[in-house]
């Protein structure tokens, strides 16, 4: 298998928004100030002081439960977790998706011994920034919480689903100028200077070490599974993960991306034909 290059990886991100995994996975990554200006436009808290974020974050509840993988993950001080979908296929989007990272934000929420109560301060909010209406109700953003269908009065459990959609913008609103940004394919049309001078950074800087850790990623899975040669098949479940953003990016040859990540044309054709 060829080795990716810092330049062909960067010449990759050169089409793409934040709107496509990899672009994404590495403007985000540790980056606080970013993240703190997208959870405060999207929720409307101006105040909201972010602590940590990571991308691509790993959880699970019980032993035998299905982990998420999750795009972005965020903490405040508060102790509120913030999962964070960059969806540009409706599927990855669905109710029900969005209720088991709901379950699994609370179920990591709550340290051993501690009571409930604790739950009062330490909310949870799932965010799908998705490329259409995924509700299909013409809104720009939608709050979801769980009410008392009688009444109607919020039931105020802490936990809290929101949608995006970016098919809507309108650029006299925060929100509608923070949705240009997201879809923005070059850093210096971005509005907020602090997005454009990261994108800017990104997009000219090293990133191979995003490559590194798609590796480590898909090795530690190979032996999960006790898979033999779990290093061999771990570059190979990498090269073909990013593969597949690219795919999805629609920005790249099939040829080109077989050329890149030192895959056969044909294996990339057939991973073309899972996401079409």
């Amino acid at each position: 298998m060829s080795v990716i290059t810092n330049e062909e990886i960067l010449a990759e991100l050169q089409p793409l928004t934040l709107m496509d995994d990899l672009f994404m996975r590495i403007f985000f990554k540790d980056n606080i100030p970013c993240a703190q200006i997208m959870l405060r436009v999207i929720l409307n808290k101006p105040k909201l002081i972010v602590r940590s974020v990571k991308v691509q974050y790993v959880l699970k509840g019980g032993d035998d439960s299905h982990y998420v993988r999750l795009d972005m993950w965020a903490d405040d001080y508060d102790g509120t977790q913030y999962d964070t979908e960059f969806q540009n296929v409706s599927s990855g989007a669905s109710p029900q998706r969005a209720r088991y990272n709901s379950a699994i934000l609370d179920a990591n929420i709550l340290k051993p011994k501690e009571d409930y109560s604790v739950l009062k301060k330490r909310e949870s909010v799932v965010i799908f920034i998705t490329d259409k209406d995924v509700l299909g109700e013409g809104e720009p953003i939608y709050f979801i919480d769980r009410v008392i269908l009688k009444s109607g009065k919020k039931f105020n459990d802490g936990s809290h689903i929101v949608y995006v959609n970016t098919s809507h913008q309108d650029l006299s609103t925060e929100l509608g100028r923070l949705v240009h940004d997201l879809k923005c394919v070059k850093p210096e049309e971005m509005l907020d200077p602090v997005f454009a001078e990261k994108a800017e950074e990104t997009k000219g800087g090293t990133v191979m070490g995003v490559w590194e850790e798609m590796e480590s990623e898909a090795e530690a899975r190979g032996e999960a599974r006790g898979e033999a040669r779990g290093e061999a098949r771990g570059k190979a479940i990498a090269a073909e993960n990013i593969a597949l953003n690219f795919i999805k990016a629609g920005k790249a040859a099939l040829d080109e991306v077989a050329s890149i990540c030192g895959l056969t044309l044909q294996r990339v054709e057939e991973l073309a034909n899972t996401v079409r």
